[in-house]
Formats: C-alpha cells, structure tokens, sequence
C-alpha cells in the first residue's frame, strides 16, 4: 500500500480529541461518515482523497489514479457516480435540516457564492459556531453534494465558488460588467453601501427586477474582476489601492481611510497593524517614499496629507501669498485664516507669526493684504 493511500473498504476516520472538535462539530463528522456508508470502497477512497478526509489534503484525479492504478479518466467516474448515489440517499431530519439552510444561503446570494463563505455561513446558521478546522470545511463539503448544488473551480472570471441550478450567468456577468462600468468611471474605491445605491437607482435595477443588495456582494465576491481591501471597500482587483505592494501605496490607502493628514510615524504603524506588510515598517523608510512622490505633501513637521486634498508645498508665508495674489491681493482675516488651514496643517499662532511680516504684508479694513512694492 502506498504511503498516500487509504485501506480500501475503511471508512476515513477523524480523531475528535486530536483534532479537539467540540460537540456540535463532531456532528458534521457524523453526518459525513454516515453518507460514506452508502458508496462502495473505491468510491469511498476516491471521494475522501478528492476532499482530502482522514488522510491529508484534497488529491487531483492523476494522483488518485496512481494510488489505485487506474486512469484519471476512470476516477471522475467514479466520484461522478459517488455524487450521484449521495444524490439521492434518503435524507432524515438532520440531512433534510441541513440540506435546506445551505440551500437558502445559496437563494439568497443569487445562486451563487464563495465556497469559503458557503462553509462559514453554514457552521454559523446550522451550529452556531464561526470556528472550525480545514477538515471540518472539507467534511462539510460531502453535505453540499446533497443538495444538487455545483463546484466551480477557480476560472479566469471566477474564483472557486458553489452555484445552484437557478444560477443565471446572464445576470451574473450584467450585474459584473455594470460594477465595472461605475469602478472606470468614477475610478475611486466604493464603500459597499454606496456600490449598492449606485446600482439599485441606475437603470440596471429596471431591467433587473429580482436584483438584490445580496447579490451584488456575492456576485463582487465571486468574480475576479473585483477585490476589497483590508477596510472593506471594493474596487477593480487589479488596483493598487485593492492590493497595495509599494510603501506609498500603502500610505495612501491608510491616509484615505483616516480622512485626514498624519504624521509619517503614525503611517508607519498603521500599514503594520492592518497587516498591509508582513516585515518591519521603518518610519524612515516612508518618510524618505512620501517626501519624493507628487502625490504627498508635506504640510507640518514631519505629517503627510494627499495633494488631491487641496494641500500645496510650501512655507506657511508662501501658501499666504499665493492665496492673496489669487484673491486680488487682498482677504478678510477669517477668510484668510480658514484658506490657509485647507493648505496647511498648522496652528493658527502660526499663521499670525507670518502675517505679522510687515515686508510682505499690512492690515487693511479686518483683512490683510499683499503689500505693495
């Protein structure tokens, strides 16, 4: 017997205590092996190698074929005829319980969704848990064959999923390429909520009527067109902002989420805390990056604001200047003030000093104006 090979005719055994699977986990084992029971021993081994139950992870046919000497061809028969017997095996009140929730979560996502999400959505609704091992995942997935539901593997267009027989590509690749459509048009990362405002209120929701919120997440989830970042918000996968390699893009996308100018230090221990770099951040590091990229400003000692906020370079008596020549020459001093805080992350005393340079500037009617050579 090879090493990677089950005992034909054994039923695949998960140790509860090695694994230390609590009570309500052990069920899902049970209801597994009790399916197990109905298929023959090779269709037993091909369906536990396949899922990689009992003896490490999932194998592809050829291995399978291998342990079995047999061609690749003949074992996608054999777990084709495995699915179809698990197919109609009579369901009692466990199976018919569990069979129904996985069938609801797949309605309500359109017809199709994640595996991953579909395993953690099950062990959530069915057993109250959002915990489980990589074999209990697998385990759950011999349930899902029950249902009559398909496993996609991972495409060009689509990440490894589930879909039901109601599952409407048209829709699916609609609902995908009017996504696209608004993410190259305002070419900004969306909020979920507002992703979903946007297509609800276009014309898409008239000749889609049965769209839904749920839909619309699942359908982003499963295309590979489309990625969230570690905040949540979506946009095209190929996008910096998505999946952020560079120091500077990451300092933006921290510096977009805060809303506000931050001090390179500060920049430096959020890209670790969210996990956006798996070494050592030196705050030097992103100091030296920002101070050389166009798309940063420098507005106070040692803080960075994004320049598409309207921050400039600049002296605080320069920014002044140049906000008096483009007004005229002349501004009231609450106005002044305000317009000099949009550019510049400084205190007001700050700005006083400044004006208080009688060389370049004079008082005039609760304003200041650029004085005149």
């Amino acid at each position: 017997m090879k090493k990677d090979s089950l005992p034909e005719g054994t039923i695949p055994q998960i140790p509860a205590e090695e694994h230390k699977i609590p009570v309500r986990e052990i069920s899902v084992k049970s209801i597994a092996e009790k399916l197990l029971r109905n298929l023959s021993a090779k269709q037993k081994l091909v369906l536990a190698s396949r899922f990689g139950i009992g003896n490490g992870g999932p194998k592809t046919l050829e291995a399978i074929g291998k342990n079995l000497n047999i061609t690749r061809e003949r074992v996608r028969q054999i777990e084709g005829d495995a699915i179809r017997i698990l197919g109609k095996v009579q369901k009692d009140e466990t199976l018919s319980s569990a069979v129904a929730e996985i069938n609801d979560i797949v309605a309500e996502s359109g017809g199709v969704i994640l595996g991953e999400k579909l395993t953690r959505e099950f062990f959530v609704r069915h057993f109250g848990q959002n915990e489980y091992s990589a074999e209990e995942a697998r385990l759950v997935e011999i349930i899902f064959l029950l249902t009559g539901l398909k496993k996609n593997k991972g495409s060009k267009e689509m990440r490894d999923s589930w879909t039901n027989e109601k599952f409407d590509r048209k829709y699916f690749k609609a609902l995908t390429d009017e996504s696209e459509k608004i993410f190259d048009q305002q070419k900004k990362l969306s909020e979920t909520e507002e992703l979903i405002k946007k297509i609800a209120y276009s014309d898409f929701s008239q000749r889609y009527s049965q769209l839904k919120p749920e839909h619309i997440v699942s359908f982003l989830e499963v295309s590979k067109k489309f990625g969230q970042n570690v905040f949540g918000d979506w946009g095209k996968a190929k996008w910096p902002l998505i999946n952020p390699r560079g120091v500077r893009e990451k300092a933006t996308l921290v510096l977009l989420k805060k809303k506000k100018p931050l001090h390179f230090r500060d920049i430096s221990r959020m890209i670790e805390e969210l996990g956006l770099s798996q070494k050592k951040v030196h705050p030097q590091t992103v100091h030296n990056e920002l101070i050389r990229d166009k798309r940063f400003v420098l507005v106070g000692r040692g803080t960075y604001a994004l320049r598409e906020w309207g921050y400039e370079e600049g002296t605080v008596k320069e920014v002044i200047a140049k906000l008096l020549r483009s007004a005229g020459g002349y501004l009231l001093k609450e106005k002044l003030y305000d317009l000099v805080l949009k550019k510049r992350k400084v205190k007001k005393a700050t700005i006083a000093v400044n004006l208080a340079d009688k060389n370049l500037f004079e008082k005039k009617s609760g304003g200041y104006q650029l004085k005149s050579s």
